[in-house]
């Protein structure tokens, strides 16, 4: 039977917006359903649909691949055959008055039509997506093609081995080598996992472009913007960025001008605004009126959609040194692309890139490092311009948790398995019970066991501290899904319920006191950011609730603000992994469903495996190894590590096309 659009309406598979999307473009293409109309309209729905899946655009060649929820079976999922052939669909849309033909060298202007067709590469886009992809092709391959910044060699070689005495250590060696690349070079990806010490390498290379300043020049000439694509993931970066500034062996003069440097969300630095793009929208700063930095780094990079990494890239000045900064192998952006891993060519295990020779002597030189050898150089136009930091300082070197994120990062599923039985003890425990009911009951009440020692405290100091903050920051559920009976909704729901039972909690509709609490809207004036995290205690000065925030600046290391005041917020006892990016705790209980689900990726399970992190004994310094829960059957663990999130998208054939 053959897919069209009228079968997929009919079988519940389509959302009603991918619908009307594709029955305006039938009424507008005018033509007959036996010219070809239904296979256009059929294609728009689909693109719509796969756009709304994170997909830049629908491969006609894969169409089989795509999977739907299925109407009235919970969780259960479908496939199609019969689609039109590739062939034949193309030539279709190709007669389309709807559609234009564009190749991955076109410059993306003066688009008339809302379908873009790339017969070559057999994909299909929205004319908006295919602009975003092509421009900021377009800007990569110019900002690679301009001369690297001028530097001292000599200064420059003593300064980095002055920066990193540890550099023929493992824990040194990749970041050195990032920070030597990427000194002069107009854009640099800077990748690695959670604990690589990503954020102190930052902090080494600005210091580093601020030591090759002439010796009689203020500190204040070189302009520097650093950004995150949320407000709580700009906040996580001032902070650690602070904390490795403190530790670096440079001047104060080199400190105190480092500390002047404040992060900030891309959508403010950009300065969004709500008007529309013939009125200069959405954001003011664009080619036209850039941003006034010499070094711009984004950090989170992995999260950055096309649409808003194209819009960053038309505003930086076609001169300034561009630093992309983020884990190749965590989850993609929520909305579509995945710009970092089209730019460093997928998920992948290796150290250092691909580096030219040339490019390996310059490095050898400024760090007196021996490279290893690590294969030819790809010839590609990024080759150069990304290094992989391996080594992380989240994990023991011998901890089963860091082979267990590797393992997932390799998508070795036999390892994964045989890491999770392995005896690890007190490091990983794994819940793979086929009985429903006993298994939610069993992570109540770890739930319930770990949560009852902030609550504990809390009890005794109803206005809270920040002592009780990090106890509740301690452990935290993290699922898969939102809803449910394995999503967040229910396992809050049940969390809440057995404290409430254990009469830790008084749970009732809005704020209640001990009720952890997650802020999921913005708030500048109450400087409250998406994925902050606090508690409701008592305020003591106005006998109502409040929301008690960490806040390392403040005395007492965290701050109250009026539950009134706080902006959206829900409870989070459980979370999505999709909410956690950038947290760690020390104790992690991972939820997966009973069955597949084509929300389950490598990629979610890395992320939520990488949240657990070792703790250090500040007076003692002795580590003590983080804790992680995970509940789901070997089945569903084996299809997670197999399935990975394949964005489609163009973004490294365009880039190709222009070398």
């Amino acid at each position: 039977m053959m897919v069209n659009l009228e079968r997929l309406v009919k079988e519940g598979v389509l959302a009603p917006i991918h619908q009307a999307f594709a029955e305006m473009i039938g009424r507008l293409d005018g033509a007959d359903t036996v010219t070809g109309k239904g296979d256009v309209v059929l294609a728009a729905a689909l693109v719509s649909d796969q756009l709304a899946r994170g997909h830049v655009c629908l491969d006609l060649a894969r169409v089989g691949d795509i999977t739907f929820a299925g109407r009235g079976a919970r969780e259960e999922y479908v496939t199609y055959d019969g689609w039109p052939l590739p062939g034949d669909w193309m030539a279709r849309l190709e007669a389309s008055p709807m559609v234009t033909t564009r190749d991955s060298l076109d410059d993306a202007e003066n688009l008339d039509r809302p379908l873009v067709l790339d017969s070559a590469k057999q994909r299909l886009y929205l004319a908006r997506y295919w602009h975003f992809q092509q421009r900021l092709a377009k800007n990569l391959v110019d900002r690679l093609a301009l001369q690297p910044l001028e530097t001292n060699e000599d200064k420059l070689a003593a300064d980095i081995q002055r920066l990193f005495p540890d550099r023929n250590t493992p824990a040194g060696f990749d970041q050195c080598v990032a920070v030597a690349n990427a000194v002069d070079q107009r854009l640099s990806v800077i990748t690695g996992g959670p604990g690589t010490g990503k954020t102190t390498t930052v902090a080494k290379l600005l210091a580093l472009r601020l030591l090759q300043l002439p010796a009689d020049a203020t500190l204040s000439p070189l302009k520097v913007l650093l950004m995150a694509p949320t407000g709580k993931a700009a906040q996580r970066l001032n902070e650690s960025l602070g904390r490795a500034t403190r530790q670096l062996p440079v001047e104060e003069a080199i400190r105190t001008a480092l500390d002047k440097i404040r992060a900030g969300t891309i959508h403010r630095i950009l300065e969004w605004t709500p008007l529309p793009p013939e009125r200069g929208g959405p954001f003011r700063r664009n080619r036209e009126f850039p941003l006034d930095a010499d070094v711009v780094i984004v950090d989170e990079a992995s999260m950055v959609d096309i649409g808003l990494m194209g819009r960053f890239f038309d505003a930086a000045k076609p001169d300034a040194q561009v630093i992309l900064i983020g884990d190749r192998d965590q989850l993609a952006s929520i909305e579509a692309g995945g710009v970092l891993s089209d730019l460093c060519g997928g998920p992948s295990s290796a150290g250092l890139h691909h580096l030219t020779q040339p490019r390996r002597s310059v490095i050898e030189q400024r760090t007196g490092l021996d490279l290893p050898s690590i294969g030819s150089a790809t010839g590609h136009c990024l080759a150069n311009s990304i290094v992989n930091l391996q080594y992380s300082h989240r994990f023991a070197p011998s901890s089963g948790l860091g082979r267990l994120a590797a393992d997932i990062r390799r998508g070795d599923a036999d390892a994964v398995c045989n890491e999770l039985r392995a005896e690890n003890p007190g490091q990983i425990f794994w819940i793979e019970s086929s009985d429903t009911g006993r298994t939610l009951t069993r992570l109540v009440n770890l739930a319930v066991e770990y949560y009852s020692e902030y609550l504990t405290l809390l009890a005794s100091s109803p206005t809270g501290s920040v002592a009780i903050l990090k106890a509740m920051n301690r452990f935290r559920v993290l699922c898969a899904h939102r809803e449910g009976r394995w999503g967040e909704s229910n396992l809050n729901r049940l969390i809440a319920q057995r404290l409430e039972d254990e009469g830790l909690l008084q749970p009732r509709r809005g704020p209640y006191l001990g009720q952890p609490v997650m802020v999921t809207r913005n708030d500048y004036r109450q400087q409250l950011f998406n994925g902050d995290v606090g508690i409701v205690v008592q305020d003591s000065t106005s006998n109502g609730l409040a929301v008690l925030f960490e806040e390392p600046a403040a005395e007492g290391g965290c701050r109250l603000v009026p539950a009134a005041l706080v902006p959206e917020m829900k409870t989070c006892f459980a979370l999505t992994i999709h909410k956690c990016q950038g947290s760690e705790y020390h104790r992690v209980m991972v939820v997966l469903p009973d069955r597949n689900s084509p929300i389950l990726t490598r990629e979610l399970l890395y992320t939520a495996v990488t949240r657990v992190s070792d703790e250090i004994d500040s007076e003692t310094g002795n580590r003590h190894s983080g804790t992680l829960y995970l509940s789901a059957t070997e089945t569903v663990v084996r299809q997670t590590i197999e399935r990975q999130i394949r964005r489609t998208s163009g973004l490294r054939d365009a880039i190709e096309a222009r070398q």
